[in-house]
């Protein structure tokens, strides 16, 4: 599946003010986009640390109305005490686990955890710095090898100030801690 085209595609979806009424689409590569209902991120928490060379990313995420909430944190390095992109990171869907979700090399990539396939069901979320100043924060839910429900939120420059001085300057989250994000369907046709 092409998550990154389907990225790029919902980043501009999410770059709109206005939501007009979702109609199915066919996305040039063979795959079907609708909508379905938006994913719930609570507790959301972005920031570099403190006199210190990393930064981290942690959510919860609810996807239609289920009590149970999915869990996604990652760590990044950064050397000018900003905020930095995170490649796809795995969430663990199990209760169970409570893995830190901070990668055995520091890239969040959640390495070390057994129960988290790349293939599959699961969950997953990205975090990437734009040109502009602003952020996008993609989370993927996999249903399958085939179908996959992506929501993308748009992060503006204004709500990831640096804040600090001196050599307490760093780069924090200021946004809303709750929000809803719209959330597309992709699945392979034939």
């Amino acid at each position: 599946m092409h998550i990154r085209l389907l990225y790029l595609l919902l980043l501009g979806v999410a770059s709109i003010t206005t939501h007009a009424s979702p109609t199915p689409a066919v996305l040039d590569d063979g795959h079907d986009l609708n909508q379905v209902p938006a994913f719930n991120v609570t507790n959301f928490e972005a920031s570099a640390m403190v006199l210190s060379n990393r930064n981290f990313y942690k959510f919860n995420v609810t996807f239609y109305n289920e009590a149970v909430h999915v869990h996604c944190e990652a760590m990044g390095t950064t050397v000018n005490h900003q905020l930095t992109s995170i490649p796809q990171t795995w969430c663990p869907t199990d209760p169970g686990d409570v893995g830190s979700g901070y990668g055995e090399n520091g890239t969040g990539t959640n390495n070390h955890q057994s129960n988290i396939t790349t293939t599959g069901p699961g969950v997953s979320f990205k975090w990437t710095e734009q040109p502009d100043g602003s952020a996008a924060l993609l989370i993927v839910r996999r249903i399958n090898d085939r179908v996959a429900d992506t929501a993308v939120y748009k992060v503006t420059p204004d709500c990831i100030p640096m804040i600090g001085d001196d050599i307490f300057r760093h780069q924090v989250y200021e946004g809303p801690e709750n929000f809803s994000v719209p959330a597309y369907r992709s699945s392979e046709l034939g």
